[in-house]
């Protein structure tokens, strides 16, 4: 299995939280990218605000579905290079070079550029151009996770990057209006220098880690790809239903229980309610990942997978105000083990040299589901109902949970 060399009790935070700061930088470019697009689109091809949001929006669709393929095709060739070089930072940074400056570019065509046929064609070629960059190193740099924490401590170690995660995307909601303030200039400057400095630093972390060149394979012997395929096929099913699970319940589910239920219970807005669930489930997964120590992993997420669509079923019942934030603290602390065991999983399916390509066919159809309900259901608000997204919310996770107990029984006999 994909996991750290080192004994199963240890973990090696700085280099975990130095992933973490990784992650989180990856994280805030998509949100400053997210925020800002529409408004290029907008200056720079002219249209109303409403369309401009709709062509944005395909842009993340396609941009989403390039990741299908992506994601785990630089994992593996990370894995290959990992077997002969001992290392994957070398796509970490030029991957982290590369997209700050594709990055850099993007406002530089909004300021400059002007309203013409140029740069009508520029913007989403560069916009595309640069989503597919960042998709190369992020499956290489979440691998590492596997060499920094032993098997039973992986969703321990995966709760830091939840936590962190969870607090920088708690921004979206609750800065999206002082990120746009800043102007794109600043923002982009910020978001690319926090990226570069948290690449730095893994970067430094890494080197205080021994080298071992092949560990599991010689040189001259094929990676075992082949035999690891229905495996694969496992984690591509788990990541996709997972995938969906999340777009379906953060971006329909939660949104509407909180306007229909909470808004006009506390007094509070929209926005302040949506932040501080992102920063609970960030909380939580400290609590989750304590509770990792003493169950298994998979067994973990199952059981939470299935919390999460009971709390679904619940929600759908109606039992007023404060019984759908005590539902919905539920749903969040299970959803905070989901994330915090989504890379163990895939590490723990298949053999440790095959890393990068499990993390990478994981996130590429996490992305695919994404991209393909995007696709057949552009304006979900207006072609689904609340009961029909609480439904299909709840078959996702507890697909993901089918898929995760496949993946276990057959990890299980092959061991």
């Amino acid at each position: 299995m994909a996991i750290s060399t080192t004994s199963s009790n240890q973990v090696r935070w700085l280099q975990v939280w130095s992933l973490a700061s990784v992650q989180s930088a990856i994280t805030l470019t998509w949100i400053a990218y997210g925020a800002y697009l529409p408004k290029f689109v907008e200056q720079i091809f002219g249209y109303p605000t409403d369309r401009a949001k709709q062509f944005a929006a395909l842009l993340l669709i396609i941009e989403s579905a390039i990741s299908v393929i992506v994601e785990p095709l630089f994992g593996g060739l990370s894995d290959r290079w990992q077997r002969w070089y001992s290392t994957r930072m070398p796509f970490i940074v030029v991957g982290a070079i590369a997209s700050t400056a594709l990055f850099i570019g993007l406002p530089c065509i909004f300021i400059f550029g002007g309203a013409n046929e140029i740069t009508r064609l520029i913007l989403p070629c560069l916009a595309i151009l640069w989503a597919m960059v960042m998709a190369t190193f992020r499956s290489p740099a979440l691998c590492l996770l596997g060499i920094f924490a032993g098997a039973s401590q992986l969703p321990l170690a995966g709760s830091v990057l939840t936590l962190v995660g969870g607090f920088v995307g708690s921004i979206r909601p609750l800065a999206t209006n002082f990120i746009l303030g800043l102007g794109a200039p600043a923002t982009f400057a910020i978001a690319s220098i926090v990226l570069l400095a948290g690449v730095a630093g893994l970067h430094g972390a890494m080197m205080s880690i021994p080298k071992k060149l092949s560990p599991d394979l010689e040189k001259d012997e094929a990676l075992p790809i082949l035999g690891s395929l229905p495996n694969l096929a496992i984690v591509l099913l788990v990541g996709a239903a997972i995938g969906l699970g999340l777009r379906l319940l953060m971006g329909d589910a939660v949104p509407r229980i909180l306007k229909a239920e909470v808004v006009g219970f506390t007094g509070l807005s929209f926005e302040v309610l949506m932040g501080s669930a992102l920063i609970a489930q960030a909380l939580l997964a400290l609590f989750t990942g304590a509770i990792s120590k003493l169950i298994d992993n998979k067994r973990l997420m199952m059981i939470s997978l299935g919390g999460i669509a009971a709390g679904l079923g619940l929600l759908s019942l109606g039992y007023g105000a404060i019984a759908t934030i005590i539902i919905m603290l539920f749903i969040l602390t299970c959803l905070s083990a989901v994330n915090n065991g989504m890379v163990a999983f895939a590490l723990t399916m298949v053999p440790k040299s095959l890393g990068g390509l499990t993390v990478g066919t994981f996130f590429g159809g996490l992305s695919g589901a994404i991209a393909i309900f995007g696709y057949l259901v552009p304006k979900s608000s207006d072609m689904l109902s609340t009961s029909n997204v609480t439904l299909l919310t709840a078959i996702a996770f507890l697909l993901a949970g089918v898929g995760i107990g496949l993946g276990d029984l057959i990890t299980r006999k092959s061991s």
